[in-house]
């Protein structure tokens, strides 16, 4: 692997263990100004009881209208509600207005305005006398309600809360970040690789066209000179034999450096309004009609494509698959996906695994006979028509190869046989 990579592959890993670091952090932080919540509320409580405590009137409960004043008094600093329970928790006396009725320690509410209650005795009054010939009357208000808004309590909270929310945020931003910065430089190394790949396809392409070009014409007339002499030695099997195998070279050899220009020719396609039918059956008429099936019930009347070059692709699957098979071939033509596939299927050996991941590459073949050619101008052909080509092998054995083909110019728009 690139050095590269690892290198983008650790600098990922350190913005992930910083964005887990700041969550652990952030949660932290937060877990721990909630336990502060208990200690905050109990010294807010305790103070405004205290303060409250010295401006009660001694020796007897206080009066409605002097817990209204008291309340007034204390309302900057959060008293919201004061009330006098009686001895059995009977509600003497309340005033302003409270978010719950319980009477428990302190506590901060669930309610939406985050107040806490406080209850404590008020100050011991002396037990009236018994009245005559009955049981003693009650004895007077015994505890006092306070309900407050923790303003410090609050305010941390809030704080931890806000605190909290900022460092997800972040956190999200960076794992964000992360995803687009992985996925740029994914695309990045993929540009880069294809651009590398059309760079060494071009070199290879200008090499072998001066080559095909170079070789093409002594061939041509040792081809010749090596057909006179097979006819001039009729009569003499042995010599005549031997002249027959330089022709057949010199036909394999004739054959190499048309697929050489066939995978070099340039560049653009010439798409026509083209019968799909037709041109499967000059496909098929060209390499062996007796050992293919055809399919094409399901195929449009038109579409837009290079016939020649099409059928160019067609006939290099075809031969690879009638290479590889000793049984018949499926050629089938139809539409799917938005487009016009191809599908050859032979019951072969199947794609090699050494082979499979650059199986369109030039000179890439499993076959010992045969140049490596026909795929990489298979993918040439469809790249240049905007599609693709791949390769599956078949449950039971057998490779099956998908050439599909995108709409074209929408004034040559296809049509269906329907």
């Amino acid at each position: 692997m690139p050095r590269r990579v690892h290198v983008q592959r650790g600098f990922l890993a350190v913005i992930l263990a910083l964005a887990a670091l700041l969550v652990l952090a952030a949660g932290s932080s937060f877990l721990a100004a909630r336990r502060m919540i208990d200690v905050l509320l109990q010294g807010e409580g305790e103070a405004l009881w205290h303060d409250l405590r010295e401006q009660l009137p001694r020796g007897r409960p206080p009066a409605p209208e002097e817990l209204a004043d008291l309340l007034a008094r204390h309302r900057d600093v959060g008293l919201r509600y004061v009330a006098l329970q009686g001895a059995r928790d009977e509600l003497l006396t309340a005033v302003g207005d409270t978010a719950s009725t319980a009477a428990h320690d302190i506590r901060v509410l669930l309610g939406a305005d985050g107040r806490a209650l406080m209850r404590r005795p008020l100050h011991r009054m002396p037990p009236p006398l018994p009245g005559p010939g009955g049981p003693p009357p009650p004895r007077g208000p015994a505890f006092i309600v306070l309900e407050f808004e923790p303003q410090v309590a609050t305010a941390v909270i809030a704080r931890a809360r806000r605190d909290l929310l900022v460092s997800l945020a972040v956190a999200a931003a960076l794992l964000v970040s992360a995803a687009v910065y992985w996925r740029l430089q994914r695309r990045a190394r993929i540009t880069e690789a294809s651009l590398l790949e059309r760079r060494h396809l071009a070199l290879l392409g200008e090499m072998s066209a001066v080559l095909a070009h170079e070789i093409r014409n002594p061939l041509a007339s040792l081809k010749g000179h090596a057909q006179l002499l097979e006819e001039q030695l009729a009569g003499d099997d042995r010599r005549q034999a031997k002249a027959r195998r330089i022709v057949d070279e010199a036909v394999r050899l004739e054959r190499l450096t048309t697929s050489l220009l066939d995978f070099v020719r340039a560049g653009q396609v010439a798409r026509v309004r083209s019968d799909p039918r037709a041109l499967v059956r000059r496909a098929v008429d060209i390499t062996d009609p007796v050992r293919i099936t055809v399919d094409d019930h399901t195929a449009p009347d038109a579409w837009s494509l290079d016939p020649t070059r099409v059928e160019q692709a067609l006939v290099n699957l075809l031969r690879n698959a009638l290479q590889a098979s000793d049984t018949p071939v499926e050629l089938s033509v139809r539409r799917e996906d938005g487009g016009l596939v191809f599908l050859v299927a032979d019951r072969g050996p199947g794609v090699p695994p050494a082979v499979r991941e650059r199986l369109f590459q030039p000179f890439v073949t499993g076959r010992t006979q045969g140049t490596g050619l026909g795929l990489a101008v298979v993918r040439r052909v469809a790249e240049l028509h905007g599609g693709t080509i791949a390769a599956v092998s078949r449950t039971g054995g057998g490779a099956s190869f998908r050439l599909w083909i995108p709409p074209g110019d929408p004034t040559l728009a296809p049509t269906d046989n329907s």
